[in-house]
Parts: C-alpha cells; sequence; structure tokens
C-alpha cells in the first residue's frame, strides 16, 4: 500500500485523505448530478453590489481606473477619422504561437519524508508509455519534508520547493535538470508560486512567510525578485501595507503581474486582496474583493475571455462564504460568478478549491463538497447556459496545482485518489475520453508546459 500525503494548498486548508470505490467517468450530456444557475456571459463586465473596490497605487491613493474607465471617451457609433483603419497600434505585439505542449508532474514521498520530492514529464502530453522522471541527486524538498509546486515560463520549467525550503529547481526546456538556487537560505519562507519577467529578465517569487519557521505568526507582504545568475542578491517588493498578507498563487497578463493575497488580518478580514504589480516599473495597484482567501490559481485563457481574469476563494474553510470571481483586467471591476452554499443537498455546498477554463469556455472547478465528508468534485460549470454540473468524484484537490489544461489537445489533467492511489487522470473535453495513470508518489503539483514557434 502506498502512503499518500497530499500537499497544503494554503494556510487554511486541512489535511484530507479521500477514499472511493473505482468509478468510471460519465459522458458530460448525462451527468449524474446538476442544478441551474444564474447564466454568465463570458466577458460580462457589470460589477457585483458587494465589490465596491476601489483601485489604488502603493500610496493608498485611488488611481482613476474604476468607474471613470467605464464612460467611454468617444460616441461608439462615430466612424473613427483614419485613413488606415488596419493598422496595428504600435503597442501591440503578436501573440506567441503554441507548437506543443506537454505535462509536468511533481510528487513526494510525503509531506514530513525529508527531500522525498520527484518530478516527472509526459512529451507531447502522451501517456501511454507513462511518466518520465528527470533524476534530481539527492531529491527536492528540504531536511524536514518535502512540499512543491511546479512554475513553467518560456524557456524552461521549475520546481518549487514549498514547506521549510528555499529551493528552487531549474529544468530546460529538452527536461534536463539545470541547477539548484536557493532564494534565502536557513529562513523559513513557504514558497507557494513563481514566475518569469521578461521586461527585467528576472525571476519573481511569493510565499506565504517571511520569518522564522517558530514564529509561525509573521507572514509576508513582499514578493522575492532576483536574477537566474546572482540570486544571492535577491530583493523584495511590498505589495500590500496589511502586513499580514500572503502572497500566494500568481499570474503575468500582458505586462501586469496578478498576485492573490491570502490570510488578510490573520484570516479575520471580509474582503480579500489581489495585488497587480507592473513588470516594466515594479509599482504596485491593489484590487480589493468581495471574498477572502484566493486560493486556487488564477486563471486566464485569452482564446475565451481577453479581458478578464477568474479565480476561486474559499473564504474561511467550511463556512459557505467563499466564490468564483471575474475581474477585468483594465478596470479591476469584479464580479462575483459563483457562491458557494450552504443549502443541505446544494451541489455548491463546500468550498471552491481551482479552476481551469477550457477553450470552449467552460469551467472545470475542483470542489470540496463536505456534505459529502470531503468527497472532492470535479464540477462543470457552462457559464452562458447557467448550468453547473459533477462530472467526477474522488479528486485530490488538496495539491500545490490540482488541475491544469492544453489549449493543444483540449484536455484536462487533474488527480484523482482510487482507495489507497493515486492517478493522474486527463479529460479530453471534445470527445469526452478519459484515460489515467498510476502515480508511485503522492501527487503534489501538476503543470502543463507550452513550447513556443
Amino acid at each position: 500500500m502506498k502512503k499518500i500525503v497530499f500537499s497544503v494548498l494554503s494556510l487554511i486548508l486541512l489535511f484530507v485523505f479521500v477514499s472511493c470505490e473505482d468509478s468510471t467517468l460519465p459522458d458530460l450530456p448525462d451527468m449524474d448530478e446538476s442544478m441551474d444557475v444564474d447564466a454568465f456571459e463570458i466577458g460580462d463586465e457589470e460589477t457585483t453590489d458587494d465589490s465596491d473596490q476601489t483601485p489604488v497605487n502603493d500610496s493608498g491613493e485611488p488611481t482613476g481606473d474604476g468607474d471613470e474607465t467605464n464612460v467611454p471617451d468617444d460616441d461608439p457609433t462615430e466612424i473613427p477619422d483614419t485613413e488606415e483603419p488596419d493598422e496595428t497600434p504600435d503597442e501591440e505585439e503578436p501573440e506567441p504561437v503554441i507548437k506543443a505542449a506537454h505535462i509536468i508532474v511533481a510528487t513526494v514521498g510525503g509531506y514530513d519524508v525529508p527531500m522525498s520530492g520527484h518530478v516527472y514529464y509526459a512529451e507531447n502530453e502522451s501517456l501511454t508509455d507513462g511518466l518520465k522522471e528527470i533524476p534530481v541527486e539527492g531529491g527536492m524538498g528540504s531536511s524536514d519534508g518535502a512540499d512543491l509546486n511546479v512554475a513553467a515560463w518560456e524557456n524552461g520549467f521549475a520546481v518549487i520547493g514549498r514547506h521549510d525550503s528555499s529551493s528552487l529547481y531549474f529544468f530546460t526546456p529538452e527536461f534536463e535538470f539545470e541547477q539548484e538556487i536557493q532564494v534565502k537560505p536557513d529562513t523559513y519562507i513557504n514558497m507557494q508560486d513563481m514566475t518569469y519577467n521578461p521586461f527585467k529578465d528576472e525571476f519573481i517569487v511569493s510565499a506565504l512567510n517571511f520569518d522564522d519557521f517558530d514564529s509561525k505568526t509573521t507572514f509576508s507582504n513582499k514578493l522575492f525578485i532576483f536574477k537566474k545568475d546572482s540570486p544571492e542578491t535577491a530583493t523584495t517588493l511590498e505589495i500590500s501595507d496589511n502586513e499580514s498578507a500572503s502572497p500566494a498563487k500568481m499570474k503575468v497578463v500582458g505586462k501586469k503581474l496578478f498576485v492573490a493575497l491570502q490570510n488578510l488580518e490573520n484570516n479575520t478580514s471580509a474582503k480579500g486582496e489581489i495585488a497587480v504589480v507592473n513588470l516594466e516599473d515594479h509599482s504596485v495597484e491593489r484590487i480589493t474583493l468581495p471574498t477572502t482567501n484566493p486560493t486556487g490559481k488564477i486563471e486566464y485563457n485569452k482564446n475565451v475571455d481577453k479581458n478578464h481574469i477568474y479565480l476561486t476563494t474559499t473564504g474561511n474553510w467550511k463556512q459557505g462564504d467563499g466564490a468564483l470571481l471575474q475581474v477585468n483586467t483594465d478596470t479591476y471591476e469584479v464580479k462575483k460568478v459563483l457562491s458557494e452554499s450552504e443549502e443541505e443537498n446544494n451541489i455548491l455546498d463546500g468550498d471552491f478549491v481551482d479552476l481551469s477554463i477550457a477553450d470552449s469556455g467552460d469551467f472545470f472547478i475542483i470542489f470540496s463538497n463536505n456534505i459529502l465528508y470531503n468527497d472532492n468534485s470535479l464540477l462543470l460549470y457552462k457559464p452562458n447556459e447557467g448550468k453547473i454540473s459533477k462530472i467526477d468524484s474522488g479528486i485530490n484537490a488538496f495539491a500545490a496545482n490540482p488541475i491544469d489544461y492544453s489549449s493543444v489537445s483540449g484536455k484536462i489533467y487533474y488527480f484523482v485518489d482510487e482507495k489507497s492511489d493515486t492517478y493522474l487522470k486527463s479529460l479530453d473535453t471534445k470527445t469526452n475520453k478519459s484515460e489515467k495513470i498510476l502515480l508511485d508518489f503522492g501527487p503534489a503539483a501538476l503543470r502543463v508546459k507550452y513550447d513556443y514557434k
């Protein structure tokens, strides 16, 4: 029997072990559980009544990007006075073209098993021959345990040491181990995510804690920034005036970095927050969210909605106060799309955990259904139809990144627990066919990595 130990998603999440009988994923039209919700038009910019947020800069002053941006300067029916209407503006750059996608999976032998991290890959998303391991001498993690996440960018990817680890493990695009970098040795920082800033050729790391491990009460409201060839000169960037704010998942959209902040006011805040970092000059703006503790990834699918990011907030665990949110990337207006429920037998009675958005516009949501003894589910949400359905169960919801989508194959990837085993499972969103592969160790994170032309 394999010992499966789940990674910690955030400070508020619990370790949950789920066992279920072997199940078959039903065809999407014949789902066993579903409910109607309000139809939601992708790209709808209407804000919710309780968002009441105003974008501010790092000095706490309004930016003027709120209500003012909703008023057009010109009559929309007026014909522009230009002789070259097809000319591309100078600030627009051509979108990179994806040529291939690969699956990266990080695993751990146990949260308390030292240096037990492993990383595997499936080139071109081929699971036929299983996952191939990339050897890292000595393993990954720390002397006290192992908890990992995965970050990917155009020219490579990295495994992030989280719990009690300051190490980042860099890999080449050819799936070879390149180097280990320690961001802040001998300090407990609990790294969460990392991204690459092409405008300054630097890496940016988010971390929940920034102080001695024994304190466990001091959180970081800063990001780490460093050059790959000189990590010892890492600097910090304060992104919130709330000292207890904890930077978690991040997403680059254009020249902006969106950073989800957890643990505002030590978990007692009724509002959440996103920091927005200008990647060219490191200036910071902030967005207030109507719900707290954004725990999942910040999801952005430009093929579906170029103007918004989406994210899940857990709120207070098991209290029905989380939501699925939409945020306008220009005006920072926030819309609450779906809300958790405390109604018995409601499909949304539980906690939002994470999501991915398919090119079809369908939302695939990892959800912890507390009423069913933490039977974590995969939900399918069709916004334009106002329909949400449960399409799989026994989901391992507490990996650092438990779900991801490939625009190349149209497949959703996620982890499923079956009795004492955990599998990487794929669902083809076009054909509804699924396949799975057994993991040798506990799931820590998965990521779809793209190669570009």
